[in-house]
């Protein structure tokens, strides 16, 4: 066995783990989102074919016709991967038009059929001659395929980022971090295949690269953390009763927006409803008694702020009383944080830290000095 045959069969290895995390997402390991780890689970089946025939075309043990049957599926393996980043940021979104998606997979499958049927009702041909010029289409309209549908589910995790700030005080359990992971590890993969069709070097050690790429894709995807059940209707529901902004603004005056301004300042410091760490903005537009878009409206537009910062600052405030509060004195800091309303101890420390310039014990020690 040659040294670059030797280095291919790296390529068996990320073939082999791919199937085994296909296999578990598509059987249901994962309860979390079963539609969307089914397409991820989808989109690594397809993957590890596509390590299987770069395997083959290393070992040169098949022929032309069996490479291309693996090819075959490649069109529909990252439309695969949009569809599971979609049903992971907004589990309840359908559309009627997304097998248009597909239309370059049928389109190949297709023109594929033309020249296998043929080959296939000769059985003196043992080779697959396929046109040149659908050579070049298959390599560089697939470069392009992988850079803008990467570039697409990475616009849908941003969004599902900013929502979840419009929505809820907390982001704990449903802002699906574990998805920028995934997200690296397929672009390291994508940059490794380009890169390997230009730079000599990179393409001999392409396959341990790969394998590298397909470990901590695995690891993203086992780390993984799904919007919880009743969260994700929740979310879902709340997501769909905020409309757009300029529909909000025909209704309101701007006395309106500061009577209403007002009224969930107010309410929200009185009552103290910040302290709850599950509030949703849904939650608290109950409480006021306040449309929840109008709520919406006058944060964003009113106090200049979305929910997340308007909630979580007010708990900030409440912090600084309880740090220097001699009744609160036995409390460690996730004590403190709980007591204050936040979810976590991160993002206690985080919204602290903007709120003061300061940590929570830089706060304690910087009043302490001027008393």
């Amino acid at each position: 066995m040659s040294d670059t045959q030797l280095i291919t069969v790296f390529h068996a290895f990320s073939a082999g783990g791919l199937w085994v995390l296909g296999t578990m997402l598509c059987a249901g390991v994962n309860t979390g989102n079963t539609s969307a780890n089914r397409c991820l689970g989808i989109f690594f089946y397809i993957l590890g074919g596509t390590f299987t025939q770069l395997f083959f075309e290393g070992f040169e043990t098949v022929g032309s016709f069996t490479i291309h049957l693996l090819e075959l599926p490649r069109w529909a393996m990252l439309p695969c991967f949009y569809f599971a980043v979609r049903r992971y940021t907004s589990p309840s979104a359908r559309n009627k038009y997304e097998l248009l998606h597909f239309i370059p997979f049928l389109f190949f499958l297709a023109f594929s059929l033309t020249q296998i049927i043929p080959h296939l009702l000769n059985k003196n041909d043992t080779s697959l001659a396929l046109p040149t010029w659908l050579g070049f289409i298959a390599r560089y309209l697939f470069f392009a395929q992988m850079v803008y549908y990467w570039i697409f589910c990475f616009k849908l995790f941003y969004q599902h980022q900013k929502n979840i700030k419009e929505l809820a005080s907390f982001t704990e359990k449903i802002d699906l971090s574990w998805i920028k992971y995934l997200l690296i590890s397929v672009l390291i993969l994508i940059s490794i295949r380009i890169a390997s069709s230009y730079v000599a070097q990179i393409s001999r050690y392409s396959p341990i690269l790969y394998f590298i790429g397909v470990i901590y894709l695995a690891y993203a995807t086992l780390t993984q953390k799904s919007i919880y059940t009743t969260e994700k209707k929740e979310y879902a529901g709340e997501k769909d009763q905020v409309p757009a902004g300029k529909i909000v603004h025909e209704r309101l005056t701007f006395d309106q927006v500061e009577e209403l301004k007002r009224v969930v300042q107010q309410r929200t410091v009185d009552e103290k409803l910040y302290l709850d760490p599950g509030l949703t903005l849904v939650m608290l537009s109950a409480k006021i008694g306040i449309r929840v878009h109008e709520l919406s409206y006058v944060l964003n537009n009113g106090l200049k702020k979305n929910f997340y910062q308007f909630i979580n600052e007010l708990r900030a405030e409440e912090a600084k009383v309880l740090l220097l509060s001699a009744e609160t004195k036995h409390l460690d800091m996730t004590g403190v944080a709980i007591r204050a309303g936040f979810n976590s101890k991160t993002t206690f420390y985080t919204t602290f830290k903007k709120a003061t310039n300061l940590t929570p014990k830089e706060y304690i020690k910087a009043k302490s000095n001027r008393i």
